[in-house]
């Protein structure tokens, strides 16, 4: 499942996206694997395991990607013949797009996500028509962030200009606050 790094205190790694691989009893610890492949054993405390819908974790060079599609109760409060016509659509995703593509839901987790995999051509284009897919069932994400698009550069703006603050040796930012969309229907 994916997540985002926060708190850490090697700072370059807090916001970081990556997939959790599974939970060390003896440490105490998810080991999360990093965009760039790297490795990190953290704290409960130091992942957040709730991301924007249409979050994308590419890994293994963008021949692996992880997109974050929305919560698991969703999901589970389908009608089981949507639930069934939702797997034959993926299946047929697949075929269409020569990518393997499943539905990734761990247990437990409080999110789901779809992981595409194959050449990083076809996982890039097939990422684009998931969205098309998955809005008959009510699944509804954004498309692929480009760079250059608008959204990302105002993003990377806000990171910019936000206020660190240290209370108690927690680091924190100051931001401005953010408009989220509703999820009324």
């Amino acid at each position: 499942a994916g997540v985002r790094l926060r708190g850490l205190q090697a700072t370059h790694l807090n916001g970081l996206l990556g997939v959790c691989k599974g939970f060390d009893e003896d440490r105490g610890r998810w080991e999360v694997i990093l965009e760039n492949g790297d490795s990190k054993a953290v704290k409960n405390d130091n992942v957040l395991q709730v991301l924007d819908p249409g979050t994308d974790i590419i890994m293994e060079g963008g021949s692996v990607l992880h997109v974050t599609i929305g919560r698991v109760s969703v999901l589970n409060q389908m009608e089981q013949e949507d639930k069934e016509l939702l797997y034959k659509e993926v299946d047929q995703f697949s075929m269409t797009h020569e990518v393997r593509t499943e539905l990734n839901c761990p247990d437990g987790w409080p999110q789901f996500s779809i992981v595409l995999s194959g050449d990083s051509s076809s996982v890039a284009t097939a990422r684009k028509a998931l969205p098309a897919m998955l809005k008959p069932f009510g699944l509804e994400i954004p498309g692929p962030k480009v760079k250059g698009d608008a959204e990302v550069e105002a993003a990377t703006k806000l990171e910019e200009e936000a206020e660190t603050v240290e209370v108690e040796g927690l680091v924190m930012k100051s931001m401005e606050r953010r408009e989220r969309p509703s999820r009324r229907r």
